[in-house]
């Protein structure tokens, strides 16, 4: 009973921490040309909010961004940054008309009925169950916040049949699920080759240069013992495989990006974890290589070469988070040592391997058409009209 009463009053005093009871900004008007959007807790420019709002510019809309410090310099010219957390946050979410947002919202007012919140949420695809499909190994805090934002929401964005049904009975979302795709795939699908020269300016390579992204999630331990390290024999397997000069970003994800720095790095491999966008990555590589990060989905819509190195499969799954897919009814192929990663490269099978995509993509109901980030933009023009 104490116990209870005790949570109860934490989560009370964590909703006043993060602005839920700050009602006294409904005296103020909503502005029907205000957006405010904030990716990751406060993280720059990405994701699929940019590709949204890269459609809204210079379009008579005031455009906030919610950014942590020293983020502002990723926004681009007519958007507005607003540090994420602060009181003027809170303010500018209680006068916009739209709210745009890709996780559960943390700080934030009370949303009024002529205000519509729009979550893209950070994938197009799971593979690790979330939200009420794994509700037991969810922080309570975090449920909180979930359901309750939930309620607030009006408006899901789907890539696929599967992330919708998903969305509708795991969200605890009574909301509209919209058929979109996915505005953050867009970038892959329509194959801006453009966006290859900016990596490789962006890291001082050749224009030429091949790119290999090794882009594994994190583990709650934060370790890196099974993280590859040794990339030496990976580039030159690449290289003897398909030709040209190979280079190797490695990036890591936000929740360890601290640990970036204990990484190897050498002639050739490259430290990416710092780039803006994550997408941008994902369009400039030929290949990429992780474990179990939803970044294989976006790969896969776009047809890219993805293959997986899980060493540790049994032991995450076990520790870590049950999945939705089994990890040999994927499309990719699979390592589970550096030596057999090898062999992987030097045997794919270019075209076995569309022939499974093109299965999944028809397998998993998928809406991706290259075009989700102008309809969704559409639809907020409509919104906010």
């Amino acid at each position: 009973m104490f116990r209870k009463l005790k949570q109860t009053l934490c989560l009370l005093k964590q909703r006043w921490h993060y602005g839920n009871f700050a009602y006294h900004y409904w005296f103020l008007p909503i502005q029907k040309n205000k957006i405010v959007v904030s990716t990751h807790y406060g993280r720059g420019y990405g994701d699929s909010p940019k590709y949204i709002v890269a459609e809204l510019l210079n379009q008579n809309f005031d455009i906030v961004w919610l950014v942590a410090e020293n983020q502002e310099s990723t926004l681009p010219d007519g958007v507005r940054s607003v540090r994420f957390g602060s009181k003027q946050a809170l303010q500018e979410l209680a006068t916009a008309k739209i709210w745009l947002d890709n996780c559960r919202q943390k700080y934030s007012p009370p949303k009024r009925g002529q205000q519509v919140y729009i979550q893209t949420w950070h994938s197009p695809l799971r593979l690790k169950k979330i939200e009420q499909d794994a509700e037991n190994q969810l922080p309570v805090a975090y449920l909180d916040r979930a359901k309750r934002d939930a309620k607030k929401c009006n408006y899901m964005l789907a890539g696929s049949d599967f992330s919708r049904t998903m969305y509708q009975n795991s969200f605890w979302f009574d909301g509209e699920v919209l058929p979109t795709g996915t505005p953050r795939c867009d970038l892959l699908i329509n194959e801006d080759t453009a966006v290859h020269g900016r990596v490789a300016q962006y890291f001082e390579t050749k224009p030429t240069m091949k790119f290999a992204l090794y882009a594994p999630t994190f583990r709650k331990d934060a370790s890196l013992s099974v993280y590859l390290q040794k990339f030496s024999d990976v580039k030159q397997a690449l290289e003897t495989r398909f030709s040209g000069e190979w280079a190797i970003l490695v990036r890591l994800h936000p929740n360890i990006a601290k640990l970036a720095g204990d990484m190897s790095y050498s002639e050739g491999v490259i430290n990416a974890t710092d780039y803006p966008d994550m997408q941008e990555l994902l369009a400039a590589a030929d290949l990429l290589i992780t474990d179990y990060s939803s970044s294989m989905f976006d790969m896969a819509m776009a047809g890219k070469k993805t293959i997986l190195y899980t060493p540790d499969a049994a032991e995450y799954i076990a520790n870590e988070r049950a999945m939705y897919f089994d990890l040999q009814d994927l499309p990719f192929p699979i390592a589970t040592s550096p030596e057999t990663l090898l062999t992987q490269i030097h045997q794919f099978d270019a075209t076995t391997y569309q022939y499974k995509l093109a299965l999944f993509n028809q397998q998993i109901g998928s809406y991706e058409k290259g075009n989700a980030a102008l309809t969704v933009a559409n639809q907020i023009k409509a919104f906010c009209h």
